[in-house]
C-alpha cells in the first residue's frame, strides 16, 4: 500500500487526524507529526529517503514540501465552513454592523469567499500572497480600513502588534477529513500504479532482450536488467540521460524520425560496447501523439578491431576505404532508393553483388558499404579478378598452405573481420570460387590445405556481365551466384542521372586540383556542356577529363571549346567507313560531321538540310570544333 506522512504544524491537530484516520483503512500512515515550519524541509527528504509516497500538509509548509522534494502533495485547506465560523465570531466580538475584516492567506490554503460578504453581513478584503508578505500586508489592510484580519501565525502575531483584532484559521475535522478524502484516491492510483510497474518490471528484467523507455525528448525512463547488462552500466547511470549519449551508435535522424514523426524503426543494426546489435524502435502514441519510444534491442556478434601497427600497415598498402555515403554528390531520384539500401544493408554482414557498367561506381558504393558497416576500422581489400592469371589469382585470394609460413598474408587472411571486395567477379577460376563459396559461408580454406579454419569475412562482389549466362554454360557456379545474391544492388549509368553530373565533376575536378595544386575555374557554358554530355565511359570517364582540364589548361578560366577538345581526346568514335577519322563522342558534333561527310563537305546542302542559314552553319562547325575541310 501507498505510505503516507502527515506534516501538521499544531499538535492539538495530531489528536484529530488520528480520531479520523480510524475511517480510511486504505491509508496506510507512516506518521502523523507536528512539525516546526523551520523543519519541514529536512523532515520531507527525510520522508522521502524512507520511501514516503505521498505527504498531506497544509500552508507555508505545504508550499515548502512542494518545493523540497518530489514526493507527491495533498494541501490541507481551510473550509468554507470552518472560515464562516470564524468571520461570524469575529464579527459578534467587533459589535459593528458590516464590520471590514481583512483575509490574509497564502495562496492555496482557504477555499471560495466569493459570496461571504453577503452570506455574513461583512465586508471582506481579501490579501493573498506568499508567506514572506503577511507581514507586510497587514500594514496594508490596516490602510485600507480593516477592523480585524484574520491570517496565519505571521499575519495575527503582527495584528496583535498593531492592536487590532484578529483570529487564526485553523484546520478542523472538516478540512481534514476533505484532505484524507484526496490522499485516500490519491493512494489508490499510486497502488495501481506501484502494481503496473511491479508486473512491468517483472516483464522487462525476464525478456530475453535489452529494452529501454524513453520519453519525448530522448531521455531514458525505464530500462530493464539485460539492458543494463549489455551497456556495462547500472540503472542509475542511465536513468534520467540522453539515449544517444549512452547509445552514440543510434543515429540521431532515426530517433528524430520516431520521435517527431511517429514513424516505425525496424531490425537496424548499431554497434553497442562493440557488440552488433539488431534494434527496432517503435513510438509509444497516446491520443494520436507522440509521447516517448519503447528501443529494443539484442546482443550479436562480438566486433573485432585489428590492432593500430595493423591497420597502419594496411593503410601503407592502400586496403583502406576512401569513400562514404556524405561524400557521395547525389541529386538524382533514380539513385536514392539505391544509395538507401545500400546504408541499409552496410550494417550487416552479408555479402553483397553490384551490377552495372563499366565506370559506374561500384568501387564506390563498396567503398561506402563498408565505411557504413561495423567493422569500417578494419581492412578493406580489393582485388580485380579479370587483371590475373588464374593460377596467379587463386594464390593471391587463398595463398599456399605448403609455403604459408615463409609467404604474406594472403587476401582473405588480410581481410579477415573486415572486407573482401572483388571486381569482376565472373573471371574467377572455378575452384576459387567454391573456396569464396566456403569463405561466404565462414570457413577459410588454403590452397593445399583440406582442414578449413574459421573466417569472418563480408564478400563484395562486382560484375559488368550478367551471371546466368554463365552458370548455364558451367562458367560460374549456382550457388556461389546465389549466395552473393541475396543482396544485390544495380547501378544506373551516370546518363541515367544527369542531376549528379556536375557534382561528380567538382568533386573530381577539387581531387585533381589538390593533387597537383592547381586551380581552376570553369565557365557556365562549360558546365552546361559536360551536365548534358552522355558520358559513357560514367565516373571513369569524368576523372579522366578532370584531370586532363587541371593539367592541360594554359589560363585558369576554362570554356566550353577547351572542355570539349579534351572529350574528343579521350572519346574518340570512328566515322563511318572512314579509320582514320575520329571525333569526339558528342551526338550533335556527330551528326553533323556525318552530314557534312555525306555531302563532301557543301556547306549549302548542309545548311538545306538542317534548315538553316549558312552563317548558322559556320557558328556550329566552330563550335563544336568540325574540321571545314572535307573531301571524302
Amino acid at each position: 500500500m501507498a505510505k503516507v506522512a502527515m506534516l501538521l504544524p499544531f499538535a492539538e491537530m495530531c489528536n484529530t487526524a488520528q480520531e479520523l484516520l480510524v475511517k480510511y483503512p486504505n491509508i496506510h500512515t507512516m506518521c502523523v507529526e507536528h512539525v516546526q515550519t523551520n523543519e519541514i524541509a529536512a523532515r520531507a527528504r527525510a520522508l522521502e529517503q524512507e520511501g514516503c509516497d505521498l505527504i498531506i500538509a497544509r500552508g507555508v509548509q505545504a508550499r515548502i514540501v512542494k518545493e523540497s522534494v518530489k514526493v507527491p502533495l495533498v494541501e490541507m485547506q481551510v473550509t468554507t465552513q470552518e472560515l464562516g465560523r470564524v468571520m461570524l465570531s469575529l464579527k459578534e466580538e467587533l459589535g459593528v454592523e458590516r464590520p471590514h475584516i481583512g483575509l490574509l492567506a497564502t495562496i492555496g490554503v482557504v477555499g471560495d469567499t466569493a459570496q461571504f460578504d453577503d452570506l455574513f453581513g461583512i465586508r471582506l478584503h481579501r490579501y493573498l500572497s506568499v508567506p514572506q508578505a503577511e507581514a507586510g500586508l497587514v500594514a496594508q489592510a490596516i490602510r485600507d480600513g480593516c477592523q480585524a484580519v484574520v491570517g496565519g501565525e505571521l499575519a495575527c502575531e503582527q495584528a496583535r502588534l498593531q492592536g487590532l483584532p484578529c483570529r487564526f484559521f485553523t484546520s478542523g475535522t472538516e478540512s481534514m477529513s476533505r484532505a484524507l478524502d484526496t490522499a485516500e484516491r490519491v493512494c489508490y492510483a499510486i497502488d495501481l500504479e506501484k502494481h503496473n510497474s511491479a508486473e512491468m518490471a517483472t516483464m522487462l528484467d525476464n525478456a530475453f532482450g535489452g529494452i529501454m523507455q524513453l520519453d519525448r525528448g530522448g531521455v531514458i525512463r525505464r530500462v530493464n536488467r539485460v539492458a543494463c547488462n549489455l551497456l556495462e552500466q547500472s540503472p542509475a547511470e542511465l536513468l534520467g540521460r540522453l539515449v544517444i549519449q549512452v547509445m552514440p551508435g543510434l543515429s540521431e535522424q532515426v530517433l528524430a524520425d520516431v520521435l517527431l514523426q511517429g514513424k516505425e524503426t525496424y531490425a537496424f543494426v548499431m554497434d553497442v560496447q562493440h557488440r552488433a546489435v539488431v534494434a527496432n524502435l517503435a513510438p509509444i502514441r497516446i491520443d494520436d501523439a507522440t509521447e516517448g519510444a519503447i528501443l529494443t534491442f539484442h546482443e550479436g556478434q562480438r566486433i573485432i578491431e585489428m590492432d593500430s601497427e595493423l591497420r597502419r600497415e594496411l593503410y601503407q598498402r592502400g586496403y583502406i576505404a576512401k569513400f562514404s555515403f556524405d561524400k557521395i554528390a547525389s541529386r538524382c531520384r533514380d539513385i536514392a532508393p539505391t544509395l538507401t539500401l545500400a546504408k541499409r544493408i552496410a550494417k550487416y554482414p552479408a555479402p553483397v553483388l553490384l551490377t552495372g557498367e563499366p565506370g559506374s561506381g561500384k568501387s564506390i558504393i563498396a567503398q561506402c558499404i563498408h565505411n557504413e558497416s561495423l567493422a569500417r576500422r578494419n581492412a578493406f581489400v580489393s582485388l580485380d579478378c579479370s587483371a590475373w592469371l588464374p593460377e596467379t589469382l587463386d594464390n593471391m585470394l587463398f595463398g599456399n598452405y605448403s609455403t604459408r609460413k615463409d609467404s604474406p598474408a594472403c587476401l582473405a587472411e588480410l581481410a579477415q573481420d573486415g572486407t573482401l571486395y572483388l571486381e569482376h567477379v565472373e573471371a574467377l577460376p572455378m575452384e576459387a570460387q567454391y573456396k569464396l563459396l566456403s569463405l561466404i559461408q565462414g570457413k577459410f580454406l588454403h590452397n593445399g590445405s583440406n582442414r578449413p579454419v574459421a573466417a569472418s569475412v563480408r564478400v563484395i562482389a562486382a560484375t559488368e556481365t550478367g551471371l546466368a549466362p554463365r552458370i548455364e554454360q558451367r562458367l560460374f557456379r549456382g550457388d556461389l551466384y546465389y549466395a552473393l545474391s541475396a543482396l544485390s544492388l544495380e547501378l544506373p549509368p551516370l546518363r541515367r542521372r544527369k542531376e549528379d553530373i556536375l557534382g561528380w565533376v567538382k568533386f573530381y575536378l577539387g581531387e585533381w586540383q589538390k593533387r597537383y595544386n592547381r586551380y581552376v575555374h570553369l565557365t557556365n557554358g562549360a558546365y552546361r556542356f559536360l551536365q548534358d554530355y552522355d558520358w559513357p565511359g560514367n565516373l571513369e570517364q569524368v576523372s579522366n577529363v578532370c584531370q586532363r582540364i587541371v593539367l592541360l589548361t594554359e589560363k585558369r578560366n576554362i570554356d566550353e571549346i577547351f572542355v570539349r577538345r579534351q572529350l574528343e581526346m579521350v572519346t574518340p568514335q570512328l566515322m563511318a567507313d572512314k579509320e582514320t577519322v575520329v571525333l569526339f563522342k558528342d551526338k550533335k558534333a556527330a551528326d553533323l560531321a556525318e552530314l557534312l561527310r555525306r555531302y563532301d563537305g557543301d556547306r549549302a546542302k548542309v545548311a538545306a538540310e538542317l534548315g538553316v542559314s549558312k552563317t548558322t552553319l559556320w557558328r556550329y562547325i566552330k563550335k563544336y570544333g568540325i574540321k571545314s575541310d572535307y573531301s571524302y
